[in-house]
């Protein structure tokens, strides 16, 4: 169980690493097709590095290509697309990468909630994770932590992801809906 969610701590990080393009021109992009809004609050002792909010300009919602399930949302940052399922980076010093992931209706026998998330901020990254329940390894997402799929919206409420390098907590709030 711990493997499945190592992959999706890594996920973001290894598309922010590895995937890292820029739109030439020549691609047939496709754009997003969900409208987005949100702004994700940060606060803990990495806000100085980090900032204090992530502003969500791009989703994908259900797609298993990228994130490996189709029970999840991943949140982009404006300067992140995805197209033909690969991450497009207008600038890859600076952004971010969240997905966010809910099984309580099915998906994974030990884990309802997930969130795995890669900030990048002058080229350096910042990885963070969390599960709902708590297993002995990440940190507890929080009762405040939502992905309602129906209704359309990711909620953090006092969501609490670690830093999977040096074990800063990390608090998010703030909600997220598409269309």
């Amino acid at each position: 169980m711990k493997h499945m969610f190592s992959i999706f701590l890594y996920l973001p990080m290894i598309f922010l690493v590895v995937s890292c393009s820029s739109d030439d021109g020549n691609s047939s992009e496709e754009g997003n097709k969900n409208e987005v809004q949100g702004t994700i609050r940060l606060s803990g002792e990495e806000t100085p590095q980090l900032g204090e909010s992530l502003k969500v300009g791009n989703i994908e919602v259900a797609n298993a290509t990228l994130s490996g399930t189709d029970k999840s949302v991943i949140l982009l940052s404006e300067n992140i697309t995805v197209v033909d399922n690969e991450f497009v980076y207008s600038d890859d010093r600076n952004g971010f990468v969240i997905v966010a992931a809910d099984f309580s209706a099915g998906g994974s026998p030990d884990v309802d909630k997930t969130v795995s998330m890669t900030i990048v901020r002058n080229g350096e990254e910042f990885r963070h994770a969390c599960t709902s329940p708590y297993l002995s390894f990440f940190t507890d997402c929080g009762e405040g932590f939502a992905v309602d799929f129906e209704g359309k919206k990711v909620t953090f409420e006092n969501t609490t992801v670690i830093n999977t390098e040096d074990e800063a907590i990390l608090t998010l709030d703030g909600t997220v809906t598409w269309e």
